[in-house]
């Protein structure tokens, strides 16, 4: 009973001692995950991996078909196809190299076609990542930057706002004024502009003040001139109107009509 337990540890323990001194064979990570891309196929990747093995595990520079057959799956015509592939894709080629022991000239399956392909993708891919980066780096900074800008016009529209109503403002006249804000990009002349023209007739409230800023938005007047052009043309068709009609029965046009021009059918 013990010689087999005995017999059973010993196979385990030379398993163990071979499977570590018989080393790993490394394959790069970039490889694994850029080959598909190369249009290397599953089989012609194991067969890399299996010239990957002979170079540096066995010490064999150029494996026979045999010797690579005998440890894949398939029969020798089906890996000399598939090494012809892999030469006729530009992946391997056969170069020579001076054996000092023998003093001969020996022929060896290179891996430096392949190896200067998959740096290329590598570095297409840091190229890429950096570029993804740095626009996005861009993008937080005028994110930033206009959020700054956008609470430094809304701090001093709020404070335009509470000096010609002589009192603070509440919450929702607050958020009142960042809609503005934001419906004119961050542009205050209208916005201050039309806070003007409602003091100017006593109308001392945000519901006069959004009729006219709604009425201007409607209208895509997006700056003084606009809207003074849009009022000039107003007048013009009025005026024209008059014309065609019985002009006399028009009343005139006072100061305070040319503030409500814009809101006339």
């Amino acid at each position: 009973m013990n010689r087999k337990g005995d017999k059973k540890g010993n196979i385990t323990a030379a398993f163990g001692s071979d499977i570590t001194l018989g080393g790993m064979t490394a394959v790069p990570n970039l490889l694994l995950k850029f080959y598909s891309k190369l249009g290397i196929t599953d089989r012609e990747m194991m067969l890399i991996m299996q010239l990957i093995y002979m170079h540096t595990s066995a010490g064999v520079m150029f494996p026979t078909h045999k010797e690579l057959a005998d440890i894949m799956s398939g029969d020798e015509s089906e890996i000399r196809g598939c090494l012809a592939s892999l030469i006729e894709k530009e992946i391997i080629s056969i170069s020579h190299y001076y054996c000092e022991v023998s003093d001969e000239i020996l022929p060896v399956y290179s891996l430096e076609p392949l190896f200067e392909k998959v740096s290329e993708f590598w570095a297409c891919e840091k190229v890429s990542v950096y570029q993804k980066m740095k626009k996005n780096l861009k993008e937080q900074e005028d994110n930033s930057k206009n959020s700054k800008s956008h609470q430094k016009v809304f701090a001093y529209v709020c404070k335009a706002f509470e000096k010609e109503f002589a009192r603070l403002l509440s919450p929702m006249e607050i958020e009142q004024i960042n809609l503005w804000v934001n419906d004119f990009n961050g542009n205050p002349e209208l916005i201050l502009e039309a806070l003007k023209r409602a003091v100017m007739l006593g109308k001392h409230n945000f519901k006069y003040i959004d009729i006219i800023l709604l009425e201007w938005h409607k209208n895509n007047l997006n700056t003084i001139s606009d809207v003074l052009a849009f009022e000039a043309n107003f007048r013009e068709r009025q005026s024209n109107r008059g014309i065609r009609r019985n002009k006399s029965q028009l009343p005139p046009v006072n100061k305070k009509d040319k503030f409500r021009l814009l809101y006339l059918g």
